[in-house]
């Protein structure tokens, strides 16, 4: 059973003695070996092991699943050991998504995947049989399957599963327990100055806006706007999968407040003129005819946000290496 442990904080006046090219640089050092020391950890059980051939990766939004997977899987493949990464995001239904009284649609809860499909999958790959992973296409809500994504099973190779409910009961109840290994990622900080001032769900609504924002054409807003439904199956599932897993890895990296709250801030700020001035777009996260669920609540959620953010130093995002987990965020 996996514990958070410890949480990582971190003041205004930390990150300020951080400042200056040279110190800052050895911070991003510190903190990004910090992280790869967590993945070099699991990742020698694994070889240790093996016998092991799924590895179940489980976290919130925005705790660098993406990166984790492919950084570990990395790690297993150049160590002799053939790893097939699988994310979970290719397996939600074809079904049209239901949608909470504020016309937010749920890609959260597990019932929007398709998990016999992947269940399946899994327990063909564990027999040895070829499978064809598909690709999901959020626009047309279809599957594609691509020749590329066949995987053909060798002995000794291992499948890496990642997804907000990687860590399902139903999802591994069929396969071999000594074949297992469970991870949960999320990360564990909080920002202080007198009292508390981001905590660690701020941060990850910060990393996801900056995601949405430069990645998915929405508005710092809109995924505000959408967060309480996140929240709604966190609730739920964290406590379940945290405890049902080997390994927790808190994917925190203390410089990132310096590198990913700033340019969230500017997002913030650029959506809330945007309101002021009559020119703000609809949300993409809401249905269609709806403009926002809770438009108040959300700006004065990013007003919050804003006051804090501005205390924070700025670090031009350059200083982040190109195999960071910011990555997915900057």
């Amino acid at each position: 059973m996996a514990e958070l442990g410890k949480i990582k904080l971190i003041t205004i006046g930390d990150l300020e003695r951080k400042l200056g090219s040279t110190r800052f640089l050895r911070f991003v050092e510190e903190c990004e070996q910090g992280f790869k020391a967590q993945v070099q950890e699991i990742a020698d059980y694994v070889l240790a092991h093996q016998d092991i051939s799924f590895v179940f990766l489980s976290g919130p939004t925005s705790s660098g699943k993406t990166t984790f997977s492919t950084l570990f899987s990395r790690n297993l493949t150049e160590n002799g050991k053939r790893t097939h990464l699988i994310s979970m995001d290719d397996y939600y239904s074809t079904k049209s998504p239901i949608y909470d009284e504020q016309g937010r649609p749920d890609y959260e809860s597990i019932d929007a995947l398709d998990l016999e499909l992947l269940h399946d999958d899994l327990q063909s790959l564990e027999k040895m049989q070829t499978v064809n992973i598909p690709t999901f296409d959020f626009k047309s809500r279809s599957r594609i399957l691509e020749e590329h994504k066949i995987i053909n099973p060798q002995p000794g190779d291992t499948y890496m599963i990642e997804g907000l409910h990687g860590l399902s009961d139903e999802l591994r109840k069929d396969l071999a327990k000594e074949r297992l290994v469970g991870i949960f990622i999320m990360p564990y900080a909080s920002l202080l100055a007198d009292n508390r001032m981001l905590d660690h769900v701020d941060m990850r609504i910060l990393r996801r806006l900056s995601r949405d924002v430069f990645h998915r054409g929405a508005t710092a807003l809109s995924t505000i706007d959408f967060w309480p439904m996140i929240a709604k199956a966190e609730k739920e599932f964290v406590p379940i999968y945290l405890k049902s897993a080997d390994f927790y890895v808190n994917s925190a990296l203390e410089y990132e407040y310096s590198v990913i709250v700033p340019k969230a801030r500017e997002q913030l700020k650029i959506s809330i003129n945007q309101y002021m001035e009559g020119e703000l777009p609809p949300s993409n996260n809401v249905k269609a005819g709806i403009f926002y669920a809770d438009l108040n609540l959300a700006i004065k959620q990013a007003k919050r946000l804003i006051r804090v953010c501005n205390k924070i130093p700025r670090v031009d995002p350059i200083v982040v290496p190109p195999d960071s987990i910011l990555q997915e965020f900057v």
